[in-house]
């Protein structure tokens, strides 16, 4: 955790609970796939194609309306794991405000938020937010952090922290 202080606090309810991976839902899991690995060196570890179960159970249990499928894949990324999955049937506007409640941004650590900018202005369909800004007060001094959009609409932090 480069530039970040140790984290505060007691102990977890449920005991000694950790971060495992972080699942987000992508109207094309091939171009997430594409775009987390070409441009963020994600590397997949296992890919699950398109499952629909008939019994509705599965769906159920994952808050979705019976008949629903998804497929998906678990990326390694750095010393974590993130979850890309697509759904069927979909409802293309979920989670498209950056502000709508269960709407997620992914926050990428780089060594240079100027130079990943620039990386991200040759790759078709994103949407670069604003030019990066660095803190001087509050309590993340020296960060330096820019927002993009990936080609579905997922908003990207670049976070570039001081050494």
């Amino acid at each position: 955790m480069t530039g970040k202080s140790a984290p505060t606090g007691g102990s977890a309810a449920v005991g000694a609970a950790s971060l495992d991976h972080v699942g987000l839902v992508v109207p094309d899991l091939d171009q997430a796939v594409a775009f987390f690995s070409e441009v963020f060196g994600a590397r997949l570890v296992f890919r699950m194609d398109r499952f629909i179960d008939p019994t509705g159970a599965a769906p159920r249990r994952l808050g979705a309306k019976p008949g629903s499928g998804f497929a998906l894949a678990m990326l390694a990324w750095g010393d974590h794991e993130l979850e890309l999955l697509e759904w069927w049937p979909g409802d293309e506007d979920r989670g498209s405000e950056p502000d709508a409640v269960g709407t997620a941004h992914v926050a990428v650590g780089v060594p240079d938020v100027s130079a990943a900018l620039d990386v991200l202005r040759s790759v078709p369909g994103v949407e670069i937010i604003g030019e990066p800004v660095t803190f001087t007060e509050g309590p993340t001094p020296g960060l330096t952090n820019a927002f993009a959009r990936a080609p579905w609409g997922l908003l990207i932090e670049l976070m570039q922290w001081p050494a």
